[in-house]
């Protein structure tokens, strides 16, 4: 009897905590918007002390939300209208954004927020890693979407100038006659870019060294764009972001993912690698 009495406990404790303010019951109900489309829901949000709350915050978990709320101010139980919208541009997959309603009161628990929904890209960029298969999109979200890649090498080092890029089209958004790319615009002089059509109709670009890997390169700080452009009807461009440091101690940095070391390389013992730039 005491077992089911600490059960019945420990359940009313997870009803009390769990989260009931979302745009869906759950993620598996999430509506599904095309890269182009932004997310917006209008979120029923109760307040559920006992007495009249003031909202203080509105913290989201991504800064990429905009909101907004009808009401600050609520009575006990009463509901007020949490409105969310989220630009899905360079998005793609499942997307969940949390809403923290913080209290003037600190003797009251903050009212939680929760909204699903998942992206299905027009043209989706992913960085394809050493020893990653480029036919293939990496399933560790952390390689996908990427459209910033920072590299740390020295002067004498322009060989550790590496990155592969796959581009990709999912098969509801291929354009007729398939994912074309059609330049590839970058003014600058440190990178040069070779992109190759691969048997499943993606494009896998190789970036590399400009002036040769004999080459020494410029000391400084380089924040460049690279333009990608597409015969996609809805995303004809895909902007990159390409951060270099050329400096005398970037030796001792860790490898950054997307860098292709060189040949004969071996990574020590336990070395992992830290997660892509976003």
């Amino acid at each position: 009897m005491r077992h089911l009495l600490l059960f019945c406990l420990l359940c009313l404790a997870f009803v009390a905590h769990a989260v009931e303010n979302r745009n869906v019951a759950d993620a598996g109900q999430a509506p599904i918007l095309r890269e182009v489309e932004p997310f917006l829901t209008h979120i029923t949000v109760r307040n559920p002390h006992d007495r009249a709350v003031k909202i203080r915050l509105l913290d989201p978990t991504c800064k990429c939300a905009t909101l907004e709320i009808a009401d600050r101010f609520l009575l006990p139980k009463a509901t007020t209208t949490l409105t969310i919208a989220v630009d899905n541009a360079n998005r793609s997959g499942p997307v969940r954004v949390g809403v923290t309603l913080y209290l003037t009161d600190p003797d009251l628990e903050s009212i939680e927020v929760e909204a699903f929904w998942q992206v299905r890209p027009c043209v989706q960029v992913d960085a394809i890693g050493p020893g990653m298969d480029p036919l293939k999109r990496p399933e560790d979200r952390a390689w996908q979407d990427i459209y910033r890649y920072v590299t740390k090498v020295r002067p004498d080092e322009p060989n550790r100038l590496r990155k592969r890029l796959r581009i990709s089209c999912p098969p509801e958004e291929v354009p007729a006659g398939g994912l074309k790319l059609l330049g590839i615009d970058y003014p600058g002089t440190l990178w040069r870019s070779t992109p190759t059509q691969q048997s499943d109709g993606s494009w896998l670009v190789s970036a590399g060294p400009q002036a040769g890997e004999d080459a020494t390169l410029t000391a400084g700080e380089f924040q460049e764009k690279v333009v990608v452009r597409t015969n996609h009807p809805d995303k004809p461009t895909l902007t990159l972001d390409f951060s270099t440091l050329v400096g005398k101690d970037a030796g001792q940095q860790a490898i950054d993912q997307g860098i292709l070391p060189p040949p004969g390389f071996a990574p020590p013992p336990g070395f992992v690698p830290p997660p892509a730039p976003r």
